[in-house]
């Protein structure tokens, strides 16, 4: 009998975990279709507390006759393709995301700014979060807005996504 009780908690343990890993960024860009996978300019999502029900995605086709198009993705579908002018994505300075790169999703940029928050006597209510990459060589970066238990932002961290090195940092004076 506790032999089935202790299966039964690491079924549903499990299943809670895949369950919140299904709502992670690399989860969810999992599911961008295969014209787009290498276009992929901006990805973000707010209320994050740590995983958003929806992410945005903004993408460039990388067919001749593509285009810009904006996608929402939930539970590792695409719930939304709209096409898209594309203009700061056109005009601005990101390249497309070279997923290769990320070794540090979502949750670890939720739970690291989690960590500075604590050390800082600062509670996280929920994050904003937005990747991108500056050039073609250049890293992937998350963007990590910082929101307490009242909606009020106070901070920023920007966070490398390939191993969570924070490069800039004005929420936290002391690291944890």
């Amino acid at each position: 009998m506790k032999k089935a009780f202790l299966l039964l908690i690491c079924a549903v343990w499990v299943t809670q975990v895949l369950a919140e890993d299904s709502k992670g960024a690399l989860a969810n860009l999992r599911a961008v279709p295969p014209e787009f996978q290498n276009g992929i300019m901006k990805l973000s999502a707010d209320n994050c507390d740590p995983n958003p029900d929806i992410w945005y995605v903004s993408v460039k086709s990388n067919l001749k006759k593509g285009g810009f198009r904006g996608l929402e993705l939930a539970a590792g579908q695409v719930i939304s393709s709209k096409s898209s002018l594309g203009l700061r994505e056109a005009l601005g300075s990101n390249k497309p995301i070279d997923l290769s790169k990320i070794e540090f999703d979502s949750r670890d940029a939720f739970d690291l700014a989690q960590r500075y928050a604590k050390s800082n006597n600062k509670t996280i209510a929920s994050v904003s979060l937005a990747l991108t990459q500056k050039g073609s060589s250049a890293v992937p970066v998350w963007h990590v807005w910082c929101y307490g238990p009242n909606e009020k932002y106070f901070g920023q961290l920007q966070l490398l996504a390939t191993d969570g090195t924070v490069i800039s940092n004005d929420a936290f004076p002391k690291k944890p």
